[in-house]
């Protein structure tokens, strides 16, 4: 979701034009001079019918002399209507950019436009004359009121894109800098799982070679599937719940040779959920800290238990483990900050982490995810 919605924001911002006409009338188009002219004349023809409902009139003339009437009515109308389609022709080829002086240019275009038509008007009909001039200015400022209302809406739609527009770029942007802390926590993961857990496998291939070589082989076999499932995950890749498990089974089955017996896994993993998206890395951190933190400081050694299943509409996924319990940072290291941040980042509030007392000892870490597919 979150890549789709960074790319949807980018394009339309790569799009936009650097100079956008002042008297676009929706985000993004551009109706034609037709367009315009055609609109015009509609309403034109649409106003003129007022005179066609108005009872004196058929009750005072014939219908022809109406219809006639009614085509001098739409006559004026018409040429009113076309003188104002081409003053906001010419007005939206200025490039102005803010609301305040779109609407400006806005209401002046209606207006000059109408009162040319009007001139027009009295100029054929009645030149000269002192109360068709009196009745034209009427008009006129009729019009004036009708410019200055649609200004005010044209600038209180246009201040609400624009200002909707900035809340999406600040989302963009919000969006951007999470991804690359993100991004960033999830290198300084890696970098700690990576360096020592390699070298200290590898040292103890070496030394089991010589010592137990059939140990050797087994924890040789278990690395190499660790290997193979790592790419994915350390490349930050979106995974299934499977190849998280695939993952952590195999790390599981490197530290439980090196462990020398002190350290026993159990699994209770529902099979259906295996194909369910799944945050890289996050169960495999959660059992790193149950081994790092719980069980390779106990003398005794311990268990972990992994069991992931489905509780109504969620995923819930347990790491417990029998160790040494809660240490003085109380499950606020930086693996488990990670961990909060990716599932803010992925889920909002619908997933969560939660870290309490295991018993009889140990700690219990538990993830709720919603079961939907994972987005990015």
């Amino acid at each position: 979701m979150l890549q789709r919605t960074r790319l949807a924001l980018e394009s339309e911002r790569k799009s936009a034009p650097p100079d956008q006409p002042a008297l676009d009338f929706a985000a993004g188009t551009e109706p034609s001079p037709w367009k315009i002219l055609g609109g015009g004349f509609l309403v034109a023809i649409l106003m003129s019918t007022q005179f066609l409902f108005q009872e004196f009139v058929w009750r005072n003339w014939p219908w022809d002399e109406v219809m006639l009437g009614w085509l001098d009515f739409a006559r004026d109308q018409i040429v009113v209507a076309v003188t104002i389609a081409l003053a906001l022709i010419a007005a939206r080829r200025l490039p102005i950019q803010s609301p305040r002086a779109g609407s400006v240019l806005l209401a002046a275009a209606i207006l000059l436009g109408a009162s040319i038509g009007e001139l027009l008007l009295l100029a054929v009909d009645a030149p000269g004359s002192n109360a068709q001039a009196a009745t034209a200015l009427g008009r006129i400022l009729r019009w004036s009121v009708v410019a200055g209302s649609l200004a005010l809406i044209s600038y209180l739609w246009r201040s609400a894109v624009e200002r909707e527009s900035a809340a999406q770029a600040l989302e963009l942007r919000r969006v951007e800098i999470e991804g690359q802390a993100l991004a960033g926590r999830l290198n300084a993961l890696r970098s700690q799982i990576e360096p020592h857990f390699l070298f200290n496998t590898l040292a103890t291939v070496r030394r089991l070679q010589h010592v137990e070589a059939a140990q050797g082989a087994q924890l040789l076999a278990h690395f190499v599937d660790y290997l193979r499932a790592a790419p994915p995950s350390m490349a930050g890749e979106a995974t299934t719940l499977g190849q998280e498990i695939d993952l952590v089974r195999a790390y599981l089955g490197v530290i439980s040779v090196r462990m020398m017996g002190l350290l026993q896994v159990q699994w209770d993993v529902a099979p259906a959920l295996r194909d369910q998206p799944f945050p890289p890395l996050t169960l495999a951190t959660l059992v790193e800290n149950a081994v790092k933190h719980g069980i390779g400081p106990s003398l005794e050694g311990g268990t972990i238990t992994i069991s992931v299943r489905r509780v109504a509409d969620r995923v819930q996924a347990i790491v417990a483990d029998t160790g040494v319990g809660f240490s003085g940072s109380g499950g606020t290291g930086i693996g488990l900050a990670n961990i909060r941040t990716r599932l803010q980042t992925l889920y909002g509030g619908a997933a969560a982490l939660t870290l309490v007392a295991n018993q009889p000892t140990g700690v219990r870490a538990s993830i709720f995810l919603p079961l939907r597919p994972l987005t990015r």
